[in-house]
């Protein structure tokens, strides 16, 4: 990734030590997989098996790591909104969330995400010109609730994107159904749903800390490596509750859950793109409780992407706008930039759980929607570093231009002027134009624009005959 710096938190020294504990840990302490399917692809490529443990030997990891592509293109529909990912990218891809239970906005305040919500958050992530990425469940839509909820989120995904596209954890059968929609969506580019030829859907999905996979996962897993789709393994560890109160301690076992679901990924289907995903946290030690804005948690997963980066060569993702504030305030403005700009430093390639988080990942907020957009940009405009437009650093302007000379109307200032960043949102005006432009805060006028986005957003992206044909295949499911 073409980034100016990177924040390094340890030597190399350490990161071999790092990964020399990872490797006993997989070779002696072994991890649990709760799939029978799962163990068996284990015990025939050689790796000794007892009840549902696995131990993994140093040569099959080191292989597997040397097979995960340092690199690869996410497919979009519209394939001028793919994009590579890993060693070759330009700047951080950045992708919506997943989790969130309520939805909220000045207006009607905090309550349940419906499928309405749902639907607004997938159009504003397609309008956006920072996320790159579009799916997983940015809100739980509290009125779907029939059995196939999940074919229906993913025909909303459809109907309202064609960015790259990101999948959901589920059952192999439930997975096959969604990469037929995938199909579909593709105008019958490529008939039949087990033959994806491009890496065009990638999932998350999350070991159960500490050190096993259990059945959610493993399923996943399978289907998605079967088809060569990309998988990023995301750990999720508490220290101090689900893994070593050291902050090391928590590197080494996320290091070794990652590393493990990495190894299946190469078994089951040799070359299948790996994404390396830390999302380990320190919690609030007095009530054992989730939260995400502490700056060790992030210091957590800047040595795992340190990891991804020097040690095995592959890409990274992270959670990064993150705030366990329950407002769009001070406290969620300055924790989600640090968490942001502290992964970008440390050169991930790939951020989620980005837009309008609040309240450790239980809300997503319209307005903080918006502001992270903004925020987003400004993290990626210092990460691109600052532009040189000529050769010799304006070292003849400046001698021509002399004491006291006047740079507004020089014509490398006309030529140059409308090419720096400027917000979308805040606000650079002078007090009085301010006050006489209504005397807003940046939450009101992040409510004003997100309602003119999704005004000025079409009913569909795709054709009438497409949109058809989807239901019909849920209909077919149902039957």
């Amino acid at each position: 990734m073409d980034i100016a710096s990177n924040f390094k938190l340890v030597n190399g020294e350490t990161l071999a030590k790092i990964h020399g504990a990872t490797l006993d840990i997989l070779a002696n302490t072994g991890i649990v997989f709760q799939s029978d399917e799962c163990l068996d692809i284990f015990k025939q490529h050689g790796a000794r098996v007892e009840g549902q443990t696995v131990f993994m030997p140093e040569k099959m990891v080191t292989r597997a790591i040397d097979t995960t592509p340092s690199s690869f293109t996410w497919e979009a529909r519209n394939t001028e909104r793919s994009i590579v990912v890993g060693a070759q990218q330009q700047g951080i891809h950045v992708s919506l969330n997943n989790g969130p239970i309520y939805i909220q906005d000045m207006d009607k305040g905090r309550r349940l995400g419906t499928k309405a919500d749902l639907i607004n958050l997938y159009k504003l992530a397609h309008q956006s010109d920072v996320c790159s990425i579009v799916g997983q469940i940015p809100v739980e839509p509290s009125d779907v609730t029939h059995p196939l909820r999940y074919l229906e989120i993913f025909r909303q995904l459809l109907t309202h994107s064609d960015k790259p596209l990101f999948g959901y954890v589920g059952t192999q059968k439930e997975i096959y159904q969604m990469f037929d929609m995938v199909n579909i969506s593709l105008g019958g580019e490529q008939a039949g749903a087990r033959g994806f030829e491009k890496h065009r859907i990638a999932v998350s999905l999350n070991p159960l800390s500490p050190l096993r996979f259990d059945e959610a996962p493993c399923e996943t897993l399978l289907a998605y490596a079967k088809l060569r789709q990309p998988v990023m393994i995301l750990t999720c560890a508490m220290a101090g509750v689900t893994s070593p109160v050291n902050p090391m301690g928590t590197v080494v076992l996320q290091n070794a859950e990652i590393l493990a679901g990495l190894v299946l990924a190469q078994l089951v289907n040799e070359g299948t793109p790996v994404i390396y995903s830390p999302a380990s946290a320190i919690p609030n030690m007095r009530t054992a409780s989730y939260v995400t804005g502490s700056p060790v948690s992030t210091l957590i997963n800047m040595v795992g992407i340190q990891l991804a980066r020097e040690m095995y060569n592959i890409p990274s993702r992270c959670m990064a706008g993150l705030t366990d504030s329950k407002l769009p305030d001070c406290q969620a403005g300055y924790e989600t930039m640090q968490n942001y700009l502290m992964l970008a430093m440390a050169g991930v390639n790939m951020v989620n759980e980005c837009y309008g988080i609040l309240d450790s990942i239980m809300t997503v907020s319209y307005e903080k929607f918006i502001i992270d957009d903004e925020i987003m940009s400004r993290a990626g405009c210092v990460m691109k570093g600052i532009d040189n437009f000529d050769i010799d650093f304006s070292k003849d302007l400046i001698q021509k231009l002399g004491h006291g000379g006047a740079y507004l109307m020089d014509p490398s200032t006309m030529a140059h002027c409308r090419g720096f960043w400027t917000p979308a949102l805040s606000s650079m005006e002078s007090h009085n134009d301010w006050e006489k432009q209504g005397a807003m805060d940046v939450v009101q006028k992040a409510n004003i624009k997100y309602k003119e986005i999704l005004a000025n957003c079409p009913q569909s992206i795709i054709e009438d005959d497409t949109a058809r044909e989807l239901k019909e295949y849920i209909t077919s499911v149902e039957k």
